[in-house]
């Protein structure tokens, strides 16, 4: 193939490409046989009739558009293997310079993975912090543990903060009743500021088969514009009031809760436990610190097809957390009162910030040569065919193309952050 690289500049390819006389007429060949299928002349069944009749009765162009796309990505996809430094972000835009005896000669234009000029990433300082467990912590958890144990048990008493009501309303704005305003037998826990302000305060000290009118007004950037800012009366019947009992903290307790007989032990199986999630904790604030410190320390000019990407990413995301949720998109856009232009404008900076790590994380593997071998994939791989009673082979023929490489990034990335952390000063 014969070619000539123009221009690598600002991340830009521009290559001209000679597509010989000879690829030309394979190229149109192979557009015939693909598409004759699809024209129909008299005297032949379709598919049948002779390239020549077709392009007789059809035009002598009418096989160019599918050969031209049959000739450059052949010839493109050569020059790529033969450069296997350049890196396009997307497919490139193709235009015709010349057609003539000796062949067609194209010009491709594309952007280009950006250079990234990396910082220090070596003999650099974060703190990991000496911090360790402290007694409030574990009887802060031993609290969290017996609030988890509580049980409910329905009382006569007046309700206090604290407390479940199951309340029957009927909500009313201007004397009318408004949609989604009117509920039966619904739980509110008092205190929990799920409802409008002022709304659970005004239930305290109602018993059960007490009616009131409760008073309160939305605000004023109320996701439901006909309601925002407007006063409305909730009519309230109590039908029940349970009370939250939480068991006392004691070795009975323990015994209940977990495999220690007397409180104690508990005590230090809890903040053993705390402390190992307590380093945990610190040794990625490390390994982020780190990033962080290479990445702002790091040149690079990000494209903007790759932020727009990554926002794309971020929306996709956000509306597969939704679905999980049960909301839809619309809704909970209607919700907000925004578009998901806003949203995307709001988290450029941050799809900038994440396009950046990641180049320069890619970067970072590239200068350190480091690769994943078949055996550090299969010892991974091994630890979740072990859980389905399979050997590693038959595991991985259960994996398509985008799962192997999950694989193969994770353990990149541990051993990226492996190396880091035993080449910059951990203090």
């Amino acid at each position: 193939m014969s070619y000539k690289i123009r221009s690598k500049e600002k991340n830009n390819l521009e290559v001209e490409i000679l597509v010989s006389q000879e690829k030309w007429e394979e190229s149109i060949q192979k557009s015939y046989e693909e598409t004759k299928g699809k024209y129909s002349v008299q005297g032949f069944r379709k598919g049948k009739a002779p390239r020549k009749v077709i392009e007789k009765q059809y035009g002598e162009g009418v096989f160019f558009d599918y050969a031209l796309e049959i000739a450059f990505a052949d010839e493109y996809n050569k020059f790529l293997d033969e450069n296997m430094d350049i890196e396009p972000i997307s497919q490139p835009d193709v235009k015709i310079e010349k057609f003539e005896k000796e062949g067609i000669v194209l010009v491709a234009t594309a952007p280009l993975m950006p250079e990234v000029k990396l910082g220090s990433y070596k003999g650099l300082t974060v703190e990991k912090g000496k911090e360790k467990v402290k007694k409030e912590d574990v009887e802060a958890e031993l609290n969290n543990v017996a609030q988890r144990q509580a049980r409910f048990v329905e009382c006569n008493e007046e309700a206090k903060m604290g407390d479940f009501a199951t309340i029957d309303f009927v909500g009313s704005v201007d004397g009318k009743i408004f949609e989604g305003g009117t509920a039966q037998g619904y739980r509110l826990e008092l205190g929990s500021h799920s409802f409008i302000d002022t709304f659970e305060d005004q239930i305290v000290g109602m018993k059960v088969g007490d009616e009131k009118d409760v008073n309160v007004k939305f605000l004023e950037n109320y996701h439901e514009k006909t309601l925002a800012g407007k006063p409305a009366v909730f009519k309230v019947t109590v039908q029940k009031i349970e009370k939250k009992e939480v068991p006392e903290i004691n070795d009975e307790f323990a015994s209940n809760v977990s495999e220690f007989e007397n409180l104690e032990d508990y005590k230090k199986d809890i903040e053993k436990r705390l402390n190992e999630k307590l380093e945990k904790e610190k040794e990625r604030n490390v390994e982020n610190e780190l990033i962080a410190k290479i990445v702002e320390g790091s040149e690079v000019e990000i494209p903007e097809i790759l932020i727009e990407r990554q926002l794309d990413i971020f929306v996709k995301d956000l509306e597969t957390r939704l679905s999980f949720q049960g909301i839809k998109m619309e809704e909970y856009l209607d919700y907000l009162g925004t578009t998901v232009e806003e949203i995307r404008k709001e988290r450029k900076d941050q799809a900038k910030e994440t396009v950046k790590t990641r180049l320069v994380l890619e970067e970072l593997v590239k200068k350190e040569n480091m690769i994943v071998s078949e055996e550090e994939l299969n010892k991974v791989l091994e630890e979740t065919a072990t859980k389905y009673k399979k050997t590693v082979e038959e595991y991985k023929k259960s994996l398509d193309n985008r799962t192997i490489a999950y694989y193969q990034n994770d353990i990149l990335m541990k051993k990226l952050l492996d190396f880091l952390k035993t080449n910059n000063n951990i203090i």
